[in-house]
């Protein structure tokens, strides 16, 4: 059984990280605002940077399985692929403290982060070649290959996520449907 004190010292400490900034957030403060002691941090997770990169790959798993649910769901390809990127800007837009932690420490964590990310990509090609190679039989995608595609979308909802976290202006879901129909039908 999962122990509700890790999910709370997560929580917390992805609320601080985005807060303070994961180099001035303080393990005390991630204790207290968790209601546990720094030891019960300690028992969990080797580090507080063992925390962070925690913290990004449980959510990058979580976006993995909306994305997943979106592909194999049994809407027109183009209608799974506004869906999914829809579901994804919405999870990013209401795990706020989430997007701002990736931005603001990506820079630092990149080696570990972008091999976790990378690795999702690669466990997860075969479906998403599946997907794209039925939009391909319609016209789309064709210029790229699949691992190519999915990179070019993915940095399209980073950049969107990465101005819409700075600013905290419109809705991230309704910028990012809108950027990926542009992709999608070209630039008219």
């Amino acid at each position: 059984m999962d122990d509700p004190r890790r999910a709370r010292i997560l929580t917390a400490a992805q609320d601080v990280f985005a807060r303070e900034g994961f180099r001035t957030a303080e393990v005390k403060t991630i204790a207290e605002q968790a209601a546990v002691g720094k030891a019960t941090i300690y028992k969990f997770f080797s580090s507080k940077e063992a925390l962070l990169l925690t913290i990004v790959e449980e959510n990058l798993n979580d976006i993995r399985d909306i994305i997943l649910s979106a592909l194999m769901s049994v809407e027109p390809p183009l209608e799974r692929l506004e869906n999914l990127c829809r579901n994804v800007a919405r999870y990013l837009e209401q795990n706020q403290a989430f997007s701002r932690v990736l931005i603001q420490e990506a820079g630092d964590f990149m080696g570990d982060i972008q091999r976790n990310y990378l690795a999702l990509i690669e466990q997860n090609l075969p479906v998403a070649d599946a997907f794209f190679n039925e939009l391909r039989k319609d016209g789309y995608f064709v210029a790229l290959p699949t691992r190519d595609t999915i990179l070019l979308m993915v940095n399209l909802v980073i950049g969107t996520t990465y101005t819409w976290a700075l600013t905290g202006e419109g809705s991230l879901e309704a910028q990012a449907a809108d950027y990926m129909k542009v992709l999608i039908r070209g630039l008219r």
